[in-house]
């Protein structure tokens, strides 16, 4: 079969200008160590690609979920905690005072301790963050949860709904203590400011009965505060086995995407170095054939 001089023309040109192609895609691949540069490159790969990103996004913000449920916890764990320090100043104070030899003097002395005590205890259940959100009011964190109506009895303002925070794809934990949670109806403070007003007034016949009964108040408090420390600690506990599990499959799933994304540099060299060879030889060839004229022939 005979070729027109036109149609090699046309042949040479197509070579030198797809192995000039192939050597610029090859040099941005080792630029950039990105092998897909376009979704043409390796449709299979994009696809697997946009899946794997949108894997490590989601990873992503479960990370940032568990930061925050972290700190929040943390944070009210370290409320409670104090609330319980301060229980037990509380309960020694009324375990004296349950002795019935107790003159007015330390009586007056015992009130004047617990008239400091007791609101501190108010002020860490109203404590805030510092964004000025109450910790344990619960969805209604502009909403001080314990406070005194006009006639002095305290009610809980806040609600009672716990935030479900995602943490994996099957799992959830509690981001917060709500406050009807720790003292419902807001029982244990008026038991305490019936206390303290009473203790106030240093009553000649003591406060033993009152005291004692005010004792079982605070056992009953205290174990309310301790339980829900001990349940904020095994939810970071069981954060951090989920958060563990959680880079485990990030670093894989990274791996993975890297393993498609990235040029393998030897391989890319090798091709690059073919392109070059194979463009150089068309361009020789080209240019050795385009001076041939009828008079090299005669």
């Amino acid at each position: 079969m005979r070729v027109s001089s036109n149609q090699y023309h046309l042949t040479t040109i197509r070579n030198i200008q797809q192995s000039t192609a192939e050597y610029s895609k090859l040099s941005t691949q080792l630029a950039t160590n990105q092998r897909i540069q376009n979704p043409s490159d390796d449709p299979l790969g994009s696809v697997m690609l946009l899946t794997l990103n949108s894997e490590l996004t989601k990873l992503d913000q479960y990370k940032s979920n568990m930061n925050a449920v972290h700190f929040n916890l943390g944070q009210q764990e370290t409320q409670l905690g104090s609330i319980v320090n301060t229980l037990y100043s509380v309960q020694e104070i009324v375990t004296t005072a349950a002795d019935g030899s107790m003159g007015q003097a330390e009586l007056e002395a015992f009130s004047q301790e617990l008239s400091v005590l007791m609101p501190a205890i108010v002020d860490l259940l109203n404590a805030k963050d510092g964004n000025g959100n109450y910790y344990f009011s619960g969805s209604l964190t502009d909403v001080m949860p314990f406070e005194r109506d006009a006639l002095g009895v305290y009610q809980y303002n806040g609600d009672d709904r716990v935030r479900q925070i995602a943490v994996s794809d099957n799992s959830s934990v509690p981001g917060n203590i709500v406050g009807s949670a720790l003292d419902p109806g807001a029982n244990f403070l008026n038991e305490m400011q019936t206390y303290l007003d009473l203790i106030s007034t240093a009553p000649a016949g003591g406060v033993g009965d009152e005291s004692r009964d005010m004792l079982n108040h605070i056992s009953g408090f205290l174990a309310t505060v301790s339980g829900e420390i001990t349940r904020i600690g095994g939810t970071l506990a069981s954060l951090d086995e989920m958060e563990l599990g959680n880079d485990d499959i990030a670093l894989f799933t990274e791996t993975l995407r890297d393993d498609i994304k990235e040029v393998d540099y030897p391989e890319a060299y090798v091709k690059m170095n073919q392109a070059m060879a194979s463009y150089e030889s068309s361009l020789k060839v080209y240019s050795s054939v385009s001076r041939l004229t009828l008079f090299s022939y005669v």
